[in-house]
């Protein structure tokens, strides 16, 4: 996947000019930068649903019915439970995911221990795992995540970068994701585009 020509403007203030992204389908590809720089933009713009100040060809970029995009700010059902709410992925999703050791090993230590609790009493990084999980569950080509570790302690970071890693690590799909804690990805398949 790549887009080219990829350009941002917001009046006359210019964010980004003509820049070529080549998006590695077997690495996480980090959008890395300042805050106010469009980060979020680009991930909208590659989600297809951007400002149309954001402009580009986009190569290779599915549909949005095969693009799965978590929001740096996080929405739950309150009053669903942590199973309800894995369920409710599962519908919409067919992954072949759980069966991933990594994906195991988590719902083993980490959801099986909240699993019958309402979403609304979790920890805010509890709530960053599940959701993460719950994303993961989707079958689609393109997985999109903002700032998905902003505001969470390292070891809730380390458990959503694994259930990140495991999309692209033998399953063939293609990650990007903003982040500011380059440091936290030491060990993981990634490649940073600097914007």
């Amino acid at each position: 996947m790549q887009i080219k020509k990829y350009s941002l403007h917001f009046g006359k203030r210019i964010l980004a000019k003509n820049l070529d992204v080549i998006l590695a389908e077997d690495k996480i590809n980090i959008i890395s930068g300042g805050n106010g720089v469009g980060k979020t933009t680009f991930l909208d713009f590659l989600a297809g649903v951007g400002p149309k100040t954001a402009t580009g060809e986009k190569i290779g970029v599915p549909a949005q019915r095969d693009i799965a995009y978590q929001l740096q700010n996080i929405h739950f059902f309150p009053t669903l439970t942590v199973k309800q709410t894995i369920e409710m992925y599962r519908r919409f999703g067919n992954s072949l995911l759980e069966d991933n050791e990594s994906f195991k090993k988590i719902k083993q230590t980490v959801l099986d221990s909240i699993w019958h609790l309402k979403v609304g009493q979790l920890s805010g990084g509890e709530r960053k795992i599940v959701l993460t999980y719950g994303q993961c569950l989707l079958n689609k080509k393109l997985y999109i995540f903002d700032e998905p570790t902003s505001g969470v302690d390292t070891t809730n970071a380390k458990i959503i970068l694994k259930l990140i890693a495991a999309l692209v690590v033998n399953n063939e799909k293609t990650v990007v994701m903003t982040s500011h804690n380059l440091d936290q990805l030491d060990g993981l398949p990634f490649s940073k585009i600097d914007f």
